[in-house]
């Protein structure tokens, strides 16, 4: 990511870039195709050559048709094994015929998978992430009007931590106490009626009774990730309500 990232990091950040930032702002414009003719071998050729695990299949009217991946080439292998052991693809069935041409056809338009999940270049990041983390693929083509605009890998979505700008906070006891109060009722739901805040030349004290060890984790997950934090004191207690409240059996 060159300069246009961190333009888009500065004008993002002031307005909360989780909220707002979107795939065409990380995604990688130019993207390595393939036509659905190309055979199977030169594909696996141009994974290998750029160290990439996935191709956009594109159509002569440039429209996604499909996406080849290492996936589906890894079945190609598992399956071949497979066979030799005297397993049977079940091709009295219409979805056991279109595995084994999947599995063995020479073209890309045979081997790739049909069903393409994409998404919009105006998408939200979070969005992405979450469609990527539940379908488990490692990379998603952008999509805009049935063509390919670019594509969102996992790299990209990591470059999003590795080059996240520390969020800047005003300088001053009161400030920085200010915004850890307000980051822990809307992030963590815990409001100043629950714990109470000091900040002390930097140094961060919270006090008050909370529900369990996980939120007391939070807190401190919270306050470290803010800016202008030199140190954390945990003055904490666990109410004893909800150490004693164990269900039967689990004591």
């Amino acid at each position: 990511m060159g300069v246009g990232w961190r333009n888009h990091w500065n004008s993002y950040r002031k307005r909360g870039w989780r909220a707002v930032m979107q795939a065409k702002d990380i995604m990688t414009r130019n993207v390595i195709t393939v036509p659905p003719t190309m055979s199977v071998r030169n594909a696996a050729l141009l994974l290998r050559a750029n160290d990439i695990s996935g191709l956009p299949v594109v159509d002569d009217d440039g429209v996604v048709c499909g996406m080849l991946t290492e996936g589906d080439l890894m079945r190609r292998v598992a399956n071949t094994w497979v066979s030799i052991l005297g397993s049977t693809y079940g091709v009295g069935e219409r979805r056991g015929l279109s595995n084994y041409v999947q599995i063995h056809g020479r073209s890309v338009g045979e081997a790739m998978s049909r069903d393409v999940i994409s998404v919009r270049s105006n998408a939200e990041v979070g969005r992405v992430a979450g469609i990527m983390t539940s379908h488990r693929i490692k990379r998603i083509p952008v999509v805009d009007d049935r063509r390919l605009v670019g594509i969102v890998s996992r790299c990209d979505l990591l470059n999003l931590i590795i080059d996240a700008p520390v969020e800047n906070i005003a300088k001053g006891d009161e400030a920085l106490r200010l915004a850890i109060r307000t980051r822990l009722a809307t992030d963590l739901g815990i409001g100043h009626d629950k714990v109470d805040v000091v900040v002390k030349d930097g140094l961060v004290q919270v006090q008050g009774k909370l529900d369990s060890d996980i939120q007391r984790q939070a807190i401190r997950v919270l306050i470290e990730s803010v800016g202008g934090a030199v140190g954390y004191v945990d003055r904490s207690v666990i109410s004893s309500s909800s150490v004693n409240n164990v269900p039967d059996g689990t004591k």
